[in-house]
């Protein structure tokens, strides 16, 4: 099992930050390689389908979203990513007032490219996506 880790501190409150990631179907305010996120209901579960600027798309399962510990857990179901078994988290703890750390970490399978193809794949996403996130707090 290969794992990845990102994290990065912003400016910004944590809970101002949580509303944004907490939000399961709005990947696309902070991941700009995503033109559209819709989100679906497939047997019991709630899903988001990711459309991909270019094409494409990823399925992503939401296994727990905890407004207390400003904490979300989802599974890939289905992904243009060299992966499997792919469980990752996303959580955000308060530094200060005005101050949190993002940390988004996973962990999975190498599937179709090899371990250090897969991890920065993965690794990859998280810091773009991380600086998004910068980008969306730091203009308020």
């Amino acid at each position: 099992m290969l794992s990845v880790s990102e994290s990065v501190d912003l400016q910004a409150p944590a809970d101002a930050v949580w509303k944004t990631l907490g939000d399961f179907g709005g990947a696309q305010r902070y991941l700009d390689v995503v033109e559209r996120c819709e989100l679906v209901h497939h047997e019991g579960s709630i899903e988001r389908v990711l459309h991909l600027k270019g094409g494409g798309s990823a399925r992503e399962r939401l296994v727990l979203s905890s407004d207390d510990d400003r904490a979300l857990r989802y599974t890939m179901v289905e992904s243009p990513l060299p992966v499997a078994d792919y469980v990752s988290t996303m959580r955000v703890d308060p530094l200060g007032p005005q101050q949190c750390r993002v940390t988004w970490a996973a962990t999975f399978d190498a599937h179709g490219g090899s371990d250090e193809e897969a991890r920065e794949a993965v690794s990859g996403i998280y810091r773009k996506g991380l600086e998004g996130l910068r980008q969306l707090h730091a203009a308020g």
